[in-house]
Parts: structure tokens; C-alpha cells; sequence
């Protein structure tokens, strides 16, 4: 059976070394230093900006500043996204070659991508429907969004599960839950979101959920996943792009 690399490394109180992991798992499996990668993290109280957004058009500032919420850019397009540590987020990473993918064109391997949470989602006794480009709704709801780096020869998927999020922070910071948003080029779109906990109605321990969709995860894709750790080449990369990206202003707040 084919084995995958599972990570389980996350530094919620700093998102900006969250974000230098994801791309340096992409730039490793580009140089063929590691295998394909499931990784699951959480970010505390943060926004995360799509890769092409004006930040003041997404985002009150003044009011994260006041609340301590970061405001971080990802690599990946798409719009702006509220999280917190009821948020899991999940990390897919491989080349483009992979058979899972291969040959696939952009809207196929978001739903390829996003089948095993579906399948998980539907173990739990719930009706998930995947809506193009990369979100999952219950009940018309969205429960789980995702977005995509592509470089030569590899894709870097990463998405969120809303689990027991402050939906109500959500709609104060983000801009796009106004009735004057304009949003830019790339606007955020607005839709109703839902949380696991209020469509499961129980409480949920995420160290079980984490089972339920690592074990979904093997047995849609049909791999064996193994507990792994940061190449060394990944940490220097990681480095590298922390210092040099994720945590300056100039990246963060380039438009």
C-alpha cells in the first residue's frame, strides 16, 4: 500500500510559521525530499488573506488590533477566511503526476481532494454537498473551504473544517458580511456558514475527529499513513520563508 507522510504540527499562536510549513512541504515534494503529506494544524485567533486581495477591503483592522487577531497573506488564492482554534485546518500536499489527480483539471481534483472529508462527514450521519470550486455545505451551510497553490509539478491543497468557530467574530472582522462590501479583483464571497458541533448537536473532542478523518483519509485514497516529522531541508526552507514572508509586514500588506 502506498504510504503517506502524516504531519500533526501546528503553531496556533503563530500563523505565519503555519503558513511557511504548508509551502515548504510544496517546495520539498518539488525536489522530491519528501513523500505526499496529509497535515492537520489550527491557527488561533487570525484572518488569513487570499493571495491576490487588498487586505483594507477584506478586513477591519482597527478592530483585530484591538482584539489581538492576526492578519496573515497564504500563498493561495481565493478570499479571506476567519479562524480560531475551534477551526481545523487540513494540508494535502503532492505532485502533479500523483494518480489521484493526474490528468485532472482544476474543479476535478478540488472534489477529488476533498471526497475523503465528504466521506468523513457522511460517517458522522450528514449530507455533505461539494460546491465549486472547494467548499462543502450542509444543509446549504459552509462547513469546510479550500484552496490551491499549483506549482510545476506539484499542487499544495489546504482547506478548513469549521468546527466549533466564533461565527460571530467571523462577521465582525471580515468585511465581506456587510452590506457595503465591494470587495477588489478577488472578492470573499459571503455565504451562510455552519459549525460541525451545531449540526452534530454533541460535543466533539477533536483528538477523536482527527481519527475519524485520518482513517477516512486511508480508506478513500487507499494509502497508509505514517506519523513523520520536518526534513531538515523542509526546516531551512521553513526559515527561510518565515523570515523572509510570512512575517513581514511587506507580504502581508502588500495591497
Amino acid at each position: 500500500m502506498e504510504e503517506w507522510r502524516f504531519l500533526e504540527l501546528e503553531f496556533p499562536k503563530d500563523p505565519a510559521m503555519n503558513l511557511a510549513i504548508d509551502e515548504a512541504i510544496l517546495s520539498a515534494i518539488l525536489e522530491k525530499h519528501s513523500l505526499p503529506t496529509l497535515r492537520f494544524w489550527r491557527n488561533d485567533k487570525s484572518v488569513v488573506v487570499g493571495r491576490f486581495q487588498k487586505v483594507c477591503d477584506e478586513v477591519d483592522l482597527d478592530l483585530c488590533m484591538k482584539e489581538g487577531i492576526s492578519v496573515i497573506r497564504r500563498v493561495s488564492g481565493g478570499g479571506t477566511v476567519y479562524q480560531d482554534l475551534g477551526n481545523l485546518n487540513y494540508t494535502i500536499v503532492l505532485t502533479d503526476e500523483h494518480r489521484l489527480i493526474k490528468g485532472l483539471g482544476i474543479t476535478e481534483s478540488y472534489k477529488v481532494l476533498c471526497s475523503w472529508l465528504q466521506r468523513a462527514l457522511r460517517l458522522m450521519g450528514l449530507n455533505p454537498k461539494f460546491k465549486p470550486p472547494g467548499n462543502i455545505l450542509i444543509n446549504g451551510k459552509k462547513l469546510s473551504g479550500s484552496a490551491q497553490l499549483r506549482r510545476k509539478g506539484g499542487i499544495l491543497h489546504h482547506g478548513t473544517l469549521l468546527v466549533n468557530v466564533d461565527v460571530n467574530r467571523m462577521k465582525k472582522v471580515l468585511k465581506a458580511w456587510r452590506a457595503d462590501y465591494k470587495g477588489g479583483v478577488i472578492a470573499s464571497i459571503n455565504m451562510p456558514v455552519t459549525n460541525l458541533i451545531d449540526e452534530l448537536k454533541v460535543e466533539i473532542d477533536f483528538n477523536e475527529l482527527k481519527e475519524v478523518l485520518r482513517w477516512s483519509f486511508e480508506e478513500t485514497f487507499s494509502v497508509k499513513l505514517v506519523d513523520g516529522k520536518l526534513t531538515d531541508f523542509e526546516k531551512f526552507i521553513v526559515e527561510k520563508l518565515y523570515k523572509e514572508r510570512y512575517s513581514r509586514d511587506s507580504w502581508n500588506f502588500a495591497r
